[in-house]
């Protein structure tokens, strides 16, 4: 598949970009820096500058026609309102649906979707969650065959191989971020799951195991 993904440098994004491209799948990466064009070029993806708030929607469009496939990565860099959340999605959305596109897959945050209570967290916190959730009604209104992945806490250095996935709430464990952009291959190349929104933390089952149960 061509597959675009959306904030592909990333830490997040960078390991989807090099496990879609390991795959045999063709990736566009969009960044908003110029300067961690190279990180993706490396890693064997055409890359595009982009900015998810200031670029016209057309670039958007004109980059994701011919595509299979959109994957939001994307995320507020610290010290920024989490709303870009909420407004990169749209426009991806739009772009995706201008487009053509039909595959859209995005990375939220676990409980996103389940009723988690917030009333707890951080001003931070609560907004990140309410921007995720405005995302997600976006998403899950459009016209797209969309997937949408809540993982856990993430954590960085190697993945396991090793999740648990789920439809239901489920408890709020970490996850490494090698293991959601395994997750998130397997996603794509899974037909069935459209339509299907995701909780993802560290687990005992395989991914093909895992993702079986989840949809089964």
């Amino acid at each position: 598949m061509r597959i675009i993904v959306i904030g592909g440098s990333g830490r997040t994004g960078i390991l989807i970009v090099e496990k879609l491209v390991a795959a045999g799948h063709s990736v566009v990466a969009t960044i908003r820096n110029p300067r961690h064009m190279a990180e993706t070029v490396k890693r064997g993806a055409e890359t595009i500058v982009l900015d998810l708030d200031k670029s016209p929607l057309a670039d958007f469009t004109t980059t994701m026609k011919g595509a299979d496939a959109v994957v939001f990565a994307a995320g507020s860099a610290a010290g920024e309102s989490s709303a870009l959340d909420r407004i990169g999605t749209r426009r991806t959305v739009h772009a995706a649906e201008n487009a053509g596109v039909k595959r859209y897959l995005s990375i939220s945050a676990i409980g996103a979707s389940t009723g988690l209570s917030i009333r707890s967290m951080d001003d931070e916190m609560k907004d990140y969650y309410k921007q995720k959730r405005a995302a997600a009604k976006f998403i899950t209104s459009s016209s797209l065959d969309w997937t949408i992945l809540e993982p856990g806490e993430l954590t960085d250095g190697g993945g396991t191989g090793k999740v648990l996935l789920s439809q239901q709430a489920i408890n709020e464990e970490s996850v490494p971020r090698e293991d959601v952009a395994a997750v998130t291959v397997a996603l794509l190349e899974e037909p069935k799951s459209a339509g299907k929104v995701l909780q993802l933390t560290r687990g005992t089952q395989t991914i093909a195991t895992a993702l079986k149960a989840a949809l089964s």
